[in-house]
């Protein structure tokens, strides 16, 4: 029974522990932890009492192999949660990045909207601007054509006035 038990322990560790296998300190943390459990393992093959049962000695060094092992899975545990921690901090970072390049960018379309409204604001104040000179320009034009029709017509008529 805690053979099976040690083993599947072992087995979901290692498998937590791959999936963070980027560290090279896990990766060595496991091969000791299995060279551990292989003595464990060979310790609880041996019988040297009497009557092919196990000795007092034998069951201290089972003991002091499986407290081994519970210390090397222990270490296992740190290195797996400090690597965890370090790819959290690192998306935490990420995150405050985007976080910071997005309100950049935010601040930057609030600006050239505003922006925008003032250059719109503008053309049509220009427009407007721009139509009443059109409108005093064709006034002014008008006035031209009717002070030149009266200057020629006023010109004709003098001409007239001396050939009599």
């Amino acid at each position: 029974m805690k053979k099976k038990l040690l083993s599947s322990l072992f087995f979901i560790l290692f498998g937590i522990a791959i999936s963070y296998a980027q560290s090279a300190d896990l990766g060595r943390l496991l091969q000791e932890r299995d060279q551990l459990y292989h003595a464990y393992d060979s310790l609880g093959k041996e019988k040297n009492a009497f009557f092919g049962g196990r000795s007092k000695k034998d069951l201290q060094n089972m003991i002091l192999a499986l407290h081994r092992i519970i210390s090397k899975d222990n270490e296992i545990i740190r290195e797996v949660r400090r690597t965890s921690y370090q790819k959290e901090s690192n998306l935490f970072g990420q995150n405050r990045a985007s976080s910071d390049r997005i309100y950049d960018l935010d601040q930057q379309v609030t600006s050239l909207t505003n922006q925008l409204k003032r250059k719109n604001t503008e053309l049509q104040d220009q427009q407007a601007a721009m139509g009443d000179l059109l409108g005093a320009m064709r006034k002014l034009q008008i006035g031209v054509v009717v002070l030149t029709a009266l200057v020629i017509g006023i010109g004709f008529y003098m001409f007239r006035q001396r050939r009599k």
